[in-house]
């Protein structure tokens, strides 16, 4: 998955200033995330953070909607209560696009067909596709908008959230190319 832009213009895209971080943020084997605000297009992250995880349902038939027992934890409306993207070139750069103004919510269906709509900077992206789950690895198969993509993640529920890691491409610097990047997604059900 990349997140670079995905059809905004940069133009139109406001330069924001870097913010100190006062408090410590929820991240497992860091003391503290140092946030740098960034003017990250709409559809760059729009489905990053979702699109760290596309799969199928239980069948091999990507029409098939039968219901997968194994997805029943997942299945639901989630909102995100913080997505923050680490640069792995500079990891003192992981600004939480929650935090920035985004919202990121996912709808998944029994048969592992999701919803994924993430809305930054007054631009809205939307993903379709497929979820299913292997150990504690979440795979999303994403079907609409082309291209067709397959994305992976860790997984785990702590108390009432979902908590999502992996890798991913972010356009921290907004020059067009996506950098390599680590993800970590925090979910409640709504």
């Amino acid at each position: 998955m990349i997140l670079d832009g995905g059809g905004a213009s940069r133009e139109l895209l406001p330069q924001l200033r870097t913010v100190p971080v006062t408090e410590p943020r929820v991240n497992p084997g860091r003391e503290m995330i140092t946030r740098k605000r960034l003017g990250a297009p709409a559809g760059a992250i729009a489905v990053g953070a979702f699109l760290l995880m596309a799969g199928c349902g239980g069948s091999t038939d990507p029409l098939e909607v039968e219901p997968d027992p194994a997805l029943a934890p997942f299945v639901g409306d989630w909102t995100a209560l913080a997505m923050v993207v680490t640069s792995l070139a500079n990891p003192d750069i992981a600004p939480d696009i929650i935090e920035e103004g985004a919202s990121f919510s996912i709808n998944v269906q029994p048969s592992g067909m999701y919803t994924a709509i993430l809305t930054f900077f007054q631009q809205v992206s939307t993903e379709i596709g497929f979820l299913s789950v292997s150990g504690s690895t979440l795979t999303l198969k994403r079907e609409s908008p082309p291209p067709k993509t397959t994305s992976t993640a860790t997984y785990q529920f702590q108390g009432s959230l979902l908590i999502l890691d992996g890798d991913t491409e972010f356009d921290f610097n907004l020059d067009g190319e996506p950098e390599a990047a680590t993800a970590h997604i925090e979910l409640q059900r709504r």
